[in-house]
């Protein structure tokens, strides 16, 4: 039997193995990302490949500074400087990104709920 072709159930969808090792190495990758300015990985980061299309949630986003910073009432402070802390990741980990993927990719990144508990990141990811 060769291992190498096994297709496994996970969460109700048949993936290959290839599919598995791409979601474990963007998994990776975002919380090398995330230790880097926050000084520890995030809560939960899930990744989900349909096809072209890769979703990666990210829980467990923001520095303490940042929690002090919102709850004393200067959530805008945060907001303006996640916009200089997005460009920094971007050169930082962009070429990583692009190795790990395999291919050509465009995105989007969202900020979700900056300001309460569920806070997360929304990278979407179409491949090309």
């Amino acid at each position: 039997m060769d291992y190498n072709n096994i297709w496994l159930l996970k969460w109700g969808v048949i993936l290959s193995n290839e599919v598995l090792e791409l979601q474990e190495q963007i998994r990776k990758l975002a919380i090398k990302m995330i230790k880097h300015y926050r000084g520890k990985g995030p809560d939960n980061v899930k990744v989900k490949v349909e096809g072209q299309l890769i979703t990666v949630e990210i829980k467990g986003i923001i520095s303490n500074l940042s929690v002090i910073l919102i709850e004393e009432g200067a959530e805008e402070t945060v907001k303006d400087y996640w916009k200089y802390l997005k460009s920094h990741l971007e050169k930082r980990f962009m070429g990583e990104a692009y190795e790990t993927i395999g291919k050509n990719f465009d995105y989007t990144w969202k900020v979700n709920d900056l300001d309460k508990e569920s806070r997360s990141i929304i990278i979407k990811i179409n491949r090309f």
